[in-house]
């Protein structure tokens, strides 16, 4: 019973253990210098999404805490956002049988019938030096922001993802 036990208990482990965001940043950088930020500007004609003045909202919130100042012009930092669309196909309609009769036993399998697109984002944060224009930091949310969630799931969703992918900020 326990042989049997053990590969499904570190089975749960590992997934529990799975991290919600993958973070990469450059390990020569000083994060330390950083002391003011900005957000990346948006041409003129693009029209600011609801999730969007979220997504800024979480992020104004971290960096503050971690004692950054958002400066409108000329800082170290500017952060750069950006859901990043994805799709998947689901299939309906499979079906798996199991039946058994005196000395015998049978499986049945049917393949998917029907098949449905399943779209939703990933959440990605950048921070760029603005001395030398490169990316320094960049974090994505492994969890998906679906088309379905409502106001408030999708208020919350966002402001975990983003406290999970600043979590380890600045980098040591």
């Amino acid at each position: 019973m326990l042989s049997f036990l053990r590969p499904v208990l570190i089975s749960v482990a590992i997934v529990g253990c799975s991290a919600d965001v993958a973070t990469d940043y450059d390990t020569q950088v000083n994060y330390y210098q950083f002391k003011t930020y900005q957000f990346a500007s948006s041409p003129a004609s693009t029209v600011i999404t609801l999730d969007s003045s979220r997504v800024e909202n979480a992020i104004t919130a971290q960096l503050d805490n971690k004692g950054l100042t958002a400066e409108p012009s000329a800082a170290d930092l500017t952060v750069k956002h950006y859901i990043q669309q994805q799709s998947d196909f689901r299939s309906y309609g499979t079906t798996l049988g199991f039946g058994y009769r005196h000395r015998n036993v049978g499986v049945a399998y049917t393949s998917p019938s029907q098949y449905r697109e399943y779209r939703y984002g990933k959440l990605v944060v950048e921070l760029i030096d603005n001395d030398n224009n490169k990316i320094v930091w960049r974090s994505i949310s492994q969890r998906k922001l679906t088309e379905t969630m409502t106001s408030k799931s999708r208020d919350e969703f966002i402001d975990e993802q983003v406290v999970e992918m600043f979590k380890n900020y600045p980098p040591q």
